[in-house]
């Protein structure tokens, strides 16, 4: 149950954090190419199975600084928390368990998606994330370059 609230407060502080980047008519075309040469990163942030409600607490206005530094340079895409507990689907038997997958004592929590020029940027900005200081850790994905989508 304790787990459940510590996973509520961790969404509730993404949450606040959370908005969609967009590109208006206003930004400059320089600003359009730059994102457009940019390639697609996934963070996905672990936090400690330990992680208190005083330590969500202290992160939360981070977050938010963290965000809105990222937002102002057009590198927030998105981000997804994940509220409350999962289903874990495994084996051949396909079998069904309440819970989350826990690794090294970490669990995920959210995935953030960010524009970067390369792996080493992105993994730059990664070494940004608050919860490094609360023990948690943020695993780096670039996210494959989709095909553009046919106009009718």
């Amino acid at each position: 149950m304790k787990s459940n609230l510590l996973v509520g407060f961790v969404c509730l502080a993404f949450l606040s954090c959370k908005t969609f980047a967009q590109t208006s008519n206003s930004n400059s075309q320089t600003e359009i190419k730059k994102s457009n040469k940019m390639k697609e990163f996934s963070l996905l942030v672990r936090v400690p199975v330990s992680y208190t409600t005083e330590q969500v607490k202290a992160a939360s206005p981070k977050w938010d600084a963290l965000l809105e530094n990222w937002k102002a340079d057009s590198v927030y895409i998105t981000s997804f928390p994940f509220p409350g507990e999962g289903y874990i689907v495994s084996g051949a038997d396909k079998s069904i368990k309440k819970g989350a997958v826990i690794s090294e004592n970490l669990k995920v929590v959210s995935n953030l998606f960010i524009r970067a020029m390369n792996i080493e940027g992105a993994v730059d900005l990664a070494k940004t994330c608050p919860i490094l200081e609360y023990g948690g850790s943020v695993e780096v994905r670039e996210i494959p370059q989709r095909p553009a989508k046919p106009t009718n």
